[in-house]
């Protein structure tokens, strides 16, 4: 059993697809049909990004999945695959590879979807926060903590164990950090994550009604490859089921330590990574007996 994996917002990074642009026609036609349903060059953002724009969420989410499915159509094969996911955003580009969802739509689509996040919180009014070194059950007890004291925040992604995001309004999110610095817990580190929105968070429940009068518009066609759903951390060819699964996922938690047990206990003996990055590799560190593949580079 093998499973392709996707990367979601965070791995963007100017010049990182120079090398397969320069040499692959395939991957140079899907960045210029792609820059043209959205109006927007992201040929020159992911080579020299002269405005500064990489890191927006309106325009990393087209960047993001345009590479990536230019990285696996390049060095893959999809008949070598019996399961497929992404991480976040990263489940767009899932739904492509195994031809659910056409490479177009899914562009306009995930433009629209970036736009409605940068559209849903002001400037600087959320964060994320990457907790690492305490599992599953202890995050959870410390957003509990925290909502005794009336400060709201949520599990963004349920990353891998000893590790989680948050999500929440900034003021909530810094107390958050105070608490767990103050409470000394010498394997527990933060980090707050450089994204311009917060993801899987009640801030984005008006995002969320948009987005599906928006899906709504999409033809699904029946996935070649079972599709893990960050919703349920199961797989499904049902396309209603995919449809819910996408619009639910805006606002509730990325259940990714679910979904990489689920393809262990699926005897999965091989993981690809289908960059850019070797983001998803690293969350699968603790499966030493599933071999782990990145297309790091073009």
């Amino acid at each position: 059993m093998n499973a392709i994996l996707f990367p979601g917002q965070g791995v963007q990074t100017v010049g990182m697809m120079d090398s397969l642009l320069g040499s692959s026609k395939r991957a140079k036609d899907l960045f210029v049909k792609a820059s043209e349903v959205i109006d927007v060059d992201l040929v020159e953002l992911v080579s020299v990004d002269s405005k500064n724009l990489i890191d927006l969420t309106e325009y990393s989410q087209p960047i993001i999945l345009a590479s990536s499915i230019a990285l696996a159509e390049h060095h893959t094969d999809k008949a070598n695959f019996n399961f497929c996911a992404g991480l976040s955003l990263g489940e767009y580009s899932a739904l492509v590879y195994s031809e659910c969802l056409d490479f177009l739509d899914a562009i306009k689509l995930v433009h629209i979807r970036g736009q409605l996040m940068q559209n849903s919180v002001a400037p600087d009014e959320a964060k994320m926060l990457v907790i690492m070194g305490m599992n599953h059950d202890d995050i959870n007890s410390l957003i509990n903590e925290l909502s005794l004291d009336g400060c709201k925040v949520d599990l963004s992604t349920d990353t891998a164990d000893g590790m989680g995001v948050l999500a929440g309004k900034t003021e909530n999110i810094e107390k958050c950090k105070t608490l767990l610095e103050s409470k000394e817990l010498r394997r527990v580190k933060t980090q707050y994550v450089n994204m311009s929105v917060p993801s899987h968070c009640y801030l984005l429940k008006d995002a969320q009604e948009k987005l599906a009068i928006e899906l709504e518009k999409i033809e699904l066609t029946e996935p070649s490859i079972p599709i893990i759903s960050n919703f349920t951390a199961l797989p499904t060819s049902n396309i209603d089921e995919i449809k819910n699964n996408l619009i639910n996922q805006l606002c509730e938690t990325v259940r990714w330590r679910e979904t990489l047990d689920f393809l262990s206990e699926k005897d999965v003996r091989s993981i690809t990574d289908s960059g850019p990055g070797r983001t998803i590799i690293g969350m699968a560190r603790k499966f030493k007996e599933i071999e782990k593949l990145a297309l790091v580079d073009s």
